[in-house]
């Protein structure tokens, strides 16, 4: 069985713009249709299983992947929208339980990513029962899989006054305990690769970033069009530079590729490269 790269890959050096290349109909099939029989052993197979704060952040991995040179990266996802998409709530609904093993039963999933946060883990902040059971059935199936466990951002953004309310009521709180969570997951598994990453810190940063006039060329208002904000809705989904910035923190969550050595996007004035790299960083740091 291979083992996904995690670092040292040959990357594209590209001076080319992300805008109709990387996202948003860069020439892949859908990836959200894809099915267990899909499923190539000679790809190195990616399965998202969660809600839309982190699914079309895996809908573009795969494309950046192969922007950087990781052409057998390939995408799957298994979706259900808002808390229905927690790690607790896909394995207590029948359907989507069987439909997630089925892409584990082909012992070709090299990387399970689940995301947060199930209602046991709210109430708790130490424990999530079905990562342990996901965990368990995708390990049994392929013992060289790699779990990871991702973190969104707060919904509902323009209920918080302005960028310093939003982050201190967010998931920045809920990071640590993530944190603690995989500890204890590695714990169990000491012979499973497990990663976690906090993508929607973006969000809070990209936020900062507008409120202090540091994005005024790409982004009109917090809320709006997809492609001049930073959130698309109330409810806070991902405008294109939120998606962006967002891939490059899951493509260096999963395959260790550095966001600065990836093509400058240059549909937008600022470096997001730079914007997901502090993101990164200061995960590392804490």
């Amino acid at each position: 069985m291979k083992l996904i790269r995690t670092g040292g890959v040959v990357l594209l050096m590209l001076t080319l713009s992300l805008s109709g290349c990387l996202g948003r109909g860069g020439g892949g099939d859908d990836i959200t249709g894809r099915i267990p029989a899909d499923v190539d052993g000679a790809d190195d197979n990616v399965l998202y299983i969660g809600h839309s704060f982190g699914r079309p952040f895996a809908e573009l991995t795969e494309e950046y992947a192969h922007t950087a040179g990781i052409k057998k990266h390939a995408q799957y996802i298994e979706f259900s929208g808002g808390e229905s998409g927690s790690p607790g709530l896909l394995w207590e609904d029948t359907e989507h339980q069987a439909n997630i093993k089925a892409f584990l039963d082909t012992g070709e999933i090299d990387v399970l990513v689940m995301i947060c946060c199930s209602p046991e883990f709210i109430e708790t902040l130490d424990t999530d029962q079905a990562i342990w059971n996901f965990t368990d059935y995708a390990v049994e199936k392929n013992p060289n899989i790699r779990i990871g466990l991702a973190m969104p951002w707060k919904d509902y953004p323009e209920e918080y006054e302005n960028a310093d309310e939003y982050a201190a009521n967010s998931t920045l709180d809920l990071w640590p305990y993530w944190g603690n969570l995989s500890d204890d997951l590695r714990e169990d598994y000491p012979g499973t690769g497990i990663f976690t990453f906090h993508h929607g810190a973006v969000m809070y940063e990209l936020r900062t970033m507008f409120e202090d006039g540091e994005l005024n060329d790409d982004v009109n208002q917090l809320t709006g069009s997809k492609k001049s904000s930073i959130f698309t809705d109330a409810k806070g989904h991902a405008g294109e530079i939120a998606k962006d910035t967002g891939t490059y923190v899951w493509l260096n969550a999963i395959h260790g590729v550095d966001p600065m050595d990836m093509p400058m996007a240059n549909q937008y004035t600022v470096d997001i490269r730079e914007i997901a790299s502090r993101v990164i960083a200061e995960q590392n740091d804490a």
